[in-house]
C-alpha cells in the first residue's frame, strides 16, 4: 500500500518535540511525526523503545513534558496559557478523546455491561447521543465486526478474540478522526489473532486513520502506508513496507527484522 496523501493536507495527527519521563527514566526523545487521513502507521520496535507510551500519549493517557501533540489541529491535553502549555480540564480532554480511539492490549470491557452495552456507553454518556440511536449504531458495528449474535453476551461469555472485536466497536462508536491499537492481538490466543486482524485490514481498506503497535509483520507488509522502528525513544526509521521490510537503513531496525521475521508472521 503506497502513501498518496499530499504534502499541502493538514495531518490528522502531528507531533513535535514530544519528550516523556518517568523521574530518571527518559523514555520518549524528541518525538516528531505526521500521520494523514487514510493512513495506517504501523509502530514496531523491541520492548522498552517507547511504542506504547508514545500512542498513549496521542490521547493523554501519559501526560509529555515537552512537546505538543495535536489532532485535527487541536492540541491533545493541553492548552496555551502566557506562552506555555498548561494541562487541559478535564471536560476538554474528554471531549479531544472522542476525536482519538483507543484499542487495548487487554479488552477494557465493562465486565457486567453486555456487548451491546459496553459500545452504547460512551457515545451515550460522553457524546450525548440518543439511547435509540446508540443502540442501532451499536448493533451496526457489531454486524461489522462479526458479531451480530452476541449482543447480548457478557465479556465473561466470549473469547478473547470476541472480546477484542468489541472493543474495536466501543471505539468506532465514538465515531474517531483516528484509531489507536496497542498491540491489539499480544494477549490473544494464536487461532483468534487473525480474526481481529480481518477487522483492522476492513478498516484500513475504508480509509480509516490507524496508529498501531504490532508485532505482526505480515499485518504490516499487507496494510501499512508507513512502518515505523522506534529504538530508545526515538524514530530510527519510517518508510513504505516494501523500504521497510527489504532495504532498512538503520543496522538497529535490519537486526530486529532478523529477529522476529518468521516469529510472529501471520
Amino acid at each position: 500500500m503506497t502513501n498518496t496523501h499530499d504534502n499541502r493536507q493538514t495531518p490528522i495527527v502531528r507531533v513535535r518535540g514530544v519528550e516523556k519521563r518517568y523521574g530518571d527514566l527518559h523514555v520518549l526523545k524528541g518525538i516528531d511525526l505526521d500521520v494523514y487521513k487514510g493512513e495506517v502507521i504501523v509502530i514496531v520496535g523491541s520492548s522498552g523503545s517507547g511504542k506504547t507510551t508514545f500512542i498513549r500519549c496521542i490521547n493523554h493517557l501519559e501526560k509529555i513534558q515537552n512537546g505538543r501533540i495535536e489532532v485535527n489541529g487541536h492540541l491533545i491535553g493541553y492548552r496555551e496559557q502566557n506562552g506555555r502549555m498548561v494541562e487541559d480540564t478535564e471536560r476538554n480532554i474528554a471531549r479531544q478523546r472522542c476525536e482519538v480511539g483507543m484499542v487495548f492490549q487487554l479488552f477494557h470491557l465493562f465486565p457486567h455491561l453486555t456487548a451491546l452495552e459496553n459500545i452504547i456507553e460512551a457515545p451515550v454518556h460522553v457524546r450525548k447521543i440518543g439511547r435509540e440511536e446508540a443502540i442501532q449504531t451499536g448493533r451496526a458495528l457489531l454486524a461489522r465486526v462479526g458479531l451480530a449474535d452476541k449482543e447480548d453476551f457478557y465479556p465473561s461469555q466470549l473469547s478473547g478474540g470476541q472480546q477484542q472485536r468489541v472493543a474495536i466497536a466501543r471505539a468506532l462508536a465514538m465515531r474517531p478522526s483516528v484509531m489507536l491499537f496497542d498491540e491489539p492481538t499480544s494477549a490473544l490466543d494464536p487461532e483468534m489473532i487473525g480474526e481481529v486482524l480481518d477487522v483492522m485490514k476492513e478498516l484500513a481498506r475504508e480509509g480509516m486513520t490507524m496508529i498501531v503497535v504490532s508485532h505482526e509483520m505480515g499485518f504490516a507488509r499487507e496494510v501499512a502506508n508507513r512502518v515505523i522502528m522506534m529504538h530508545e525513544g526515538r524514530i530510527i526509521e519510517d518508510e513504505p513496507p516494501e523500504v521497510f521490510f527489504t532495504a532498512p537503513k538503520h543496522e538497529r531496525t535490519a537486526a530486529f527484522l532478523s529477529r522476529v521475521i518468521g516469529k510472529r508472521d501471520h
